[in-house]
């Protein structure tokens, strides 16, 4: 089992970095699934999924060497610290030339970045750092397998991260719950109840993917946690083709998120009875 690949593309090493940050922002425990063509970060609890990121290797990596426990199985699973993994990452910030990223044994399992640092110097200089990890045995793969998606009754585009974001922040300051609301013609709508007022922005005119719902005069909602919608908005800073929400009637928000065919993200956001 060995993996070992290295970045020396700016924009690349910047986009690593932006999307190693947010998944820490999310939980400080993530999954690393590495295979022959892809990176994968993945968040649950209980088997409950929260995040599943997919990475297209040859979009980030000039070279990429992955050899999984075994011929059938070429994979490798590793549990770590995000938030070790994107302070890591955090020196790639600093006029980095290049960072090769090995899974290497000292004492115990690490991921080792060593970054080659720009200098006007002749000599180069580096920085290495090390996270430790848990190589995750054959027998638990199961629970961190791709997420099953179910049949969701509306899947609809939304608008851009950014509004949405500015629109959310004030949100959060009159109540700790947000329903997400989508209809055939393409309506969009947030919207915030309290006890003295109810608040709520539309959209119009949205590409609409799929949707089960017959009368005109019925829409499909779900009340999410604020604060959890609003991480998941922090996605704008990778500026994302596009993001789509899929809402399964007062039980779960799946928001799809896509860059370019070398990044998708799936976000799972359990209703809230209210």
């Amino acid at each position: 089992m060995k993996f070992r690949c290295r970045m020396i593309d700016l924009t690349a090493m910047r986009e690593f970095t932006n999307i190693v940050t947010i998944i820490s922002r999310i939980s400080k425990q993530c999954i690393l699934r590495l295979t022959t063509d892809e990176i994968s970060f993945n968040i649950g609890y209980d088997s409950v999924p929260v995040l599943w990121a997919e990475l297209s290797q040859s979009h980030f990596f000039t070279e990429y060497v992955m050899s999984g426990v075994s011929e059938e199985q070429n994979e490798i699973y590793l549990e770590c610290e995000s938030a070790m993994l994107a302070r890591s990452l955090g020196s790639l910030r600093l006029h980095s030339k290049s960072v090769k990223i090995k899974l290497t044994n000292k004492l115990q399992p690490c991921l080792t970045f060593e970054i080659e640092l720009s200098s006007s110097t002749v000599e180069s200089r580096q920085c290495v750092h090390d996270v430790p990890v848990r190589v995750v045995p054959r027998k638990e793969w199961t629970v961190y397998k791709v997420p099953d998606i179910p049949e969701f009754d509306v899947s609809i585009d939304m608008p851009q991260l950014k509004y949405l974001r500015n629109i959310v922040e004030r949100m959060r300051n009159m109540s700790s719950h947000l329903t997400l609301t989508a209809d055939k013609t393409g309506m969009f709508i947030l919207r915030v109840e309290t006890d003295s007022a109810n608040v709520s922005t539309h959209f119009q005119g949205l590409q609409v993917w799929s949707c089960s719902q017959v009368e005109d005069n019925f829409a499909i909602s779900a009340t999410i946690d604020v604060k959890k919608f609003l991480t998941f908005l922090s996605w704008d800073i990778v500026h994302p083709n596009s993001v789509r929400c899929n809402i399964l009637e007062n039980k779960i928000v799946n928001l799809f998120l896509e860059l370019s065919g070398y990044l998708k993200v799936r976000y799972f956001l359990p209703a809230i009875a209210t």
